[in-house]
């Protein structure tokens, strides 16, 4: 049960961020800062102005109107996410956020439940490091990794309903890099995520209109990269797991994000197969915008390799997955070993997967061998 002591480990700055948000309330901060975000944009929607949510200032504005919020702060999603915004915008927001995160551990914790071995809590699945940061934000890490793990569970068997899946993880497309990569395996799960985004487009241009993917395509985007090249020392950067912020921006975090990105590519191309997990993995040495409640799916595949092969795990590889696991939480103090434990596990996952695909091919060729005569 010595794995178990992770839970607790891993969720003490969670705890500290959201007491010192409960306890020492101030104007420049709210609970669940990223979720307030999504409700404002939900009263815009119900305003009848929903383009305001992709101008900065129009929306900075109506944060103060509607939470008293003064804070630097931007809603980055596509206007197919104001679906989602909309409904809890019609509660009292502290009523709303808590039906999120219920909503979200419920969810998480469905979808988790195929991936799980026998033995392990579904339910830890919804408060590893990054599902503490994620609930302490009320932000998408549940939603987004509740669909990533329903576009790999389909992705052999029903690869259209996989397709489908991944086109509702458009919802914050700049973390689709592997799920792009995975969909180019099967065209029928390629042409769905296709088609999903384009219904996706389609039906928010004509509830929302063309103003907020004017916004968004030329507002936000631009907005996004100027908040990734600021020199000041913002606080989101220290829940940033990048190469490119770990080891300080500029042209030594570029030079890292490349070596980085290089790494990960190079695992998977020689392995050339993924899973949930290391694909999920993979995603953050690639990327270099994302925050650690995006890692529920990562985190989670780190607590299963732990689970499963804890006793025949060597010290070494142990260690990594451990500080994998609790990397949502390094990010703030010692945000430059995050990218190496990183690209650690991934390797440590792409070579167990590799190895059971050595099993499986032994087995199937033994399974197939004529018997030999005994004479």
């Amino acid at each position: 049960m010595t794995w178990m002591l992770l839970w607790p480990l891993g969720s003490v700055v969670s705890i500290v961020l959201l007491g010192y948000d409960v306890f020492l309330k101030s104007i420049e901060r709210i609970i669940g800062r990223d979720f307030s975000n999504l409700w404002v944009a939900g009263k815009l929607v119900w305003a009848g102005t929903p383009g305001c949510a992709f101008d900065v200032n129009c929306f900075r504005l109506a944060m103060y109107r509607d939470l008293n919020l003064l804070a630097i702060q931007n809603y980055s999603y596509p206007p197919p996410a104001l679906f989602i915004a909309a409904p809890f915008a019609l509660m009292p927001y502290y009523i709303a956020l808590a039906v999120w995160t219920f909503l979200g551990v419920l969810f998480f914790t469905w979808c988790a439940r195929s991936f799980v071995p026998r033995g392990f809590p579904p339910l830890l699945a919804a408060f590893t490091p990054a599902a503490t940061m994620n609930i302490w934000n009320g932000h998408y890490g549940f939603l987004l990794g509740g669909l990533w793990l329903l576009c790999f569970r389909n992705l052999e068997r029903q690869p259209k309903r996989s397709g489908i899946f991944a086109g509702l993880l458009t919802l914050k497309p700049h973390l689709g890099i592997m799920i792009a990569a995975t969909m180019a395996r099967n065209w029928k799960a390629l042409v769905a995520a296709l088609l999903t985004t384009i219904v996706l487009v389609l039906l928010s241009a004509f509830a929302f209109g063309s103003e907020p993917w004017n916004g968004f395509l030329f507002g936000t985007t631009t907005e996004q990269q100027e908040i990734l090249t600021r020199a000041s020392p913002e606080f989101y950067f220290r829940m940033m797991p990048s190469a490119y912020v770990a080891f300080g921006k500029g042209i030594p975090g570029i030079i890292a994000q490349v070596i980085s990105a290089a790494a990960a590519t190079a695992l998977l191309v020689r392995s050339r197969r993924w899973n949930a997990f290391s694909a999920a993995t993979a995603t953050f040495l690639i990327v270099p915008y994302v925050f650690n409640y995006d890692m529920t799916v990562a985190c989670l595949g780190f607590a299963i390799a732990l689970y499963t092969r804890w006793s025949s795990m060597r010290w070494f590889e142990r260690a990594t997955f451990i500080v994998a696991f609790v990397s949502p939480e390094l990010t703030f103090y010692v945000p430059f070993v995050v990218p190496v434990a990183l690209l650690s596990a991934l390797h440590l996952q792409l070579r167990q997967v590799d190895a059971e695909d050595e099993v499986q091919a032994e087995l199937a060729h033994s399974t197939n061998a004529p018997a030999t005569s005994m004479t």
